[in-house]
């Protein structure tokens, strides 16, 4: 098993302070089940197992629980002993109603160390935020990095470019690298399928499915390019759909809310301001977009532009598009209240392409880092931009963009 020390490092100075509630974020099935069970065991190096609570409310059998007194009583039921802090961990915490008041409860209590996971991206925006006001830390569950996936099975002997290609088209999800062929193509589909039935379709309230289902394919075509709403009432006009203004955004909020897709805001280089419109969405795992419709979608840039976006996150960076007076940025990544300007590229092959990556940071008058990356296997350095190949930035980054 692969164990995610990135994530337990950020975690273990936590492990034992119960006023701070842990939270862990991320689309079903990216291993926020395995992270807990992780805790769980690193913990179990230095704590008795029976202070130890784990409940996953996905299984049936803590179905009974589904509200926030039956899911107290039962933890201070299971506790051998008061006096000791207990650690709690909660899977799937949005399956319970009126969780927020449970787990607040506990953390109140002094002597529960909670852990919580949720399937949205939403899940701190109500009255759990509310109730817990400053008193918990959310970490973003990822499905698996490049370089974590160069450890799973299967890919040690699979020279690393291969491995490269691979994990472009069929992203990270941790399960599917135990398959292969259609084995592969067909869990995702079905993690696909779990993540807009359970948490769209069913969490949103979304009533017209098929048009959903138009919204997503033309995400999938139109992966890192601007979508507004009326690029996306002309598309569903061309197709015979029609939706309201306010529907199209509630499918895109309710997208970006299961972490299928992640809204990107424009970033003003002129005026060195967030802008409130034309967004840009990306995929958390492109493997879940293209097992739906295998042959289509992305092209090689676009899959190389959505993997950069990912990593930049995972790292912990804030991420938005650059817009200037007459160019645009990929990508302005900002950490400490200082940018890093990425422009991405399938090749760099020709003049004219360089003339255009590099050109558009070239534009850009301030001092802070700027790079451009390509999965050219040879790179160049011009205005004093860096090129890096993918392999070179998802492996061993220069400082300005490690995590």
């Amino acid at each position: 098993m692969l164990i995610r020390e990135s994530y337990l490092e950020r975690l273990r100075p936590l492990y034992e302070v119960p006023d701070i509630v842990k939270v862990l974020t991320g689309v079903r099935r990216c291993g926020k089940s395995v992270l807990l069970r992780q805790i769980q065991d690193d913990l179990r190096q230095t704590v008795p197992s029976d202070r130890i609570i784990s409940i996953n409310f996905e299984l049936l059998q803590f179905a009974e629980l589904a509200t926030a007194e039956r899911l107290e009583q039962h933890v201070r039921e299971s506790v051998a002993d008061p006096s000791q802090l207990n650690f709690v961990f909660l899977d799937e915490i949005q399956e319970v109603d009126g969780f927020e008041k449970a787990v607040n409860s506990l953390r109140a209590s002094g002597n529960f160390s909670v852990f919580i996971t949720g399937s949205n991206a939403h899940l701190m925006d109500g009255d759990l935020a509310t109730y817990l006001a400053g008193r918990y830390i959310e970490v973003k569950v990822w499905p698996l990095s490049f370089a974590e996936s160069l450890e799973m099975p299967g890919q040690g002997n699979t020279d690393t470019p291969t491995a490269l290609n691979n994990y472009l088209q069929w992203g990270g999800m941790p399960f599917r690298f135990f398959l292969d062929g259609e084995a592969q193509q067909s869990y995702l589909r079905d993690a696909f399928n779990s993540v807009v039935l359970r948490d769209v379709v069913q969490r949103a309230g979304v009533r017209d499915v098929a048009g959903l289902e138009m919204i997503i394919d033309f995400s999938i075509e139109n992966m890192g390019r601007v979508m507004s709403p009326s690029s996306l009432l002309s598309y569903l006009k061309s197709v015979g759909k029609t939706l309201s203004t306010d529907a199209i955004y509630a499918y895109l909020r309710a997208l970006d809310g299961s972490m299928l897709l992640n809204r990107v805001r424009r970033y003003d280089l002129r005026g060195k301001k967030v802008m409130s419109t034309l967004d840009k969405y990306y995929a958390t795992d492109i493997g879940l977009l293209t097992s739906k419709k295998p042959g289509a979608g992305p092209g090689q840039g676009d899959l190389v532009e959505n993997c950069v976006f990912v990593e930049l996150v995972r790292r912990g960076f804030d991420v938005f598009t650059g817009i200037g007076t007459d160019y645009e940025i990929d990508f302005v990544a900002s950490r400490n209240g200082k940018p890093r300007y990425v422009q991405t590229a399938y090749l760099i092959g020709s003049p004219d392409v360089a003339a255009r990556e590099f050109g558009a940071l070239a534009k850009v008058k301030d001092n802070y880092p700027r790079y451009v990356i390509s999965m050219d296997p040879l790179t160049m350095e011009r205005d004093g931009i860096e090129h890096l190949s993918l392999q070179q930035f998802l492996l061993d980054p220069p400082e300005a963009l490690r995590g």
